[in-house]
């Protein structure tokens, strides 16, 4: 069973900025700024001084770092990301991060297709292989150009997060994964035609809805009643819905949207550290994600018996 055993943070690192200071990197006017706030909770995002590559760094050596021979036995590091169109895939940028970081031996490989999901759909997939080999999963973007550092329902964040599987005694166990696509709204909304953009607005919901009921009812028998749902950073308003339809309003741990924005595929691991520094004593977790695509995606937790490192 894939165990996930450490997450990388760089907590020190990146500023909060206002959102009526953004105007420059998310195009914002000073009424659409407003609209965030009221509708989406969003006071400021944060951002990274670095670049992409510096930041990844710094919590790609602290992955390493938690592995018991600091990556001597070979594994694969996998970069799950949204944006397609900032890899610099000429340069094998991705390559050369894994050998400075010692991991001249490990595989490395990039996932995009499921954009926001990605992290979890990786995740889905480690455990279908059923592989013990480590696992470093890597995430974290720069919102580097308005036309794609906010979306129609959150603002997009820069926060790098490097997540350890199968790395050692683990604090977390995955019980269960689950993915839906639907194949029909695989284009941006933005790029829609209206015909579409409309249909996904009405389906949107109700099917998202119909995803995370059929995998508790699938898994009814594994779940603990008191498990703590934790959602990532986009779209409030459904958020709340979601957390109002199935009675979860004392079982959940939100992420922090409204001082940090949404962090592209750290969402899921981010909110995850962050419910294990609240230490509450839940069992086990419902991890959510969403990507466009549309792509959902679901991890369940559970806490294994070692003490806890991530």
């Amino acid at each position: 069973m894939t165990s996930l055993c450490h997450i990388a943070l760089s907590h020190d690192s990146g500023r909060k900025v206002p959102v009526a200071e953004l105007g420059g990197s998310h195009g914002l006017t000073a009424a659409s700024a407003k609209m965030y706030d009221r509708f989406f909770g969003l006071q400021s995002v944060l951002r990274q001084n670095s670049d992409q590559t510096h930041m990844l760094r710094s919590v790609l050596q602290k992955a390493v770092a938690s592995l018991p021979d600091q990556g001597r036995t070979p594994g694969v590091l996998v970069y799950c990301k949204t944006q397609t169109h900032n890899t610099q895939s000429d340069q094998n940028w991705l390559r050369r991060l894994a050998d400075a970081a010692g991991l001249a031996q490990w595989e490395v490989h990039a996932l995009s297709m499921t954009s926001c999901a990605s992290a979890l759909v990786c995740l889905h997939f480690i455990q279908s292989c059923g592989t013990t080999a480590p696992v470093i999963v890597l995430t974290g973007e720069k919102a580097f150009h308005p036309s794609v550092a906010r979306l129609t329902v959150g603002l997009l964040a820069e926060v790098p997060v490097a997540a350890v599987l199968n790395g050692g005694p683990g604090s977390w166990r995955v019980r269960a994964t689950d993915v839906r696509h639907l194949p029909r709204f695989h284009i941006n909304p933005e790029a829609m035609d209206p015909q579409d953009r409309s249909a996904l607005q009405e389906v949107y919901a109700p099917e998202l809805t119909r995803f995370i009921a059929g995998f508790l009812e699938q898994h009814a028998a594994a779940l603990d009643p008191e498990l703590v749902f934790i959602p990532h950073n986009l779209n409030r308003p459904l958020t709340d819905a979601l957390i109002r339809e199935f009675g979860w309003e004392e079982q959940h741990h939100a992420g922090d949207v409204t001082q940090i924005g949404h962090a592209y595929c750290s969402d899921p691991f981010l909110n995850l550290d962050a419910f294990v520094q609240s230490r509450r004593p839940a069992q086990q977790v419902l991890l959510l994600a969403a990507g466009t695509g549309v792509t959902f995606a679901t991890c369940l937790l559970e806490r294994s018996a070692v003490p806890e490192t991530v």
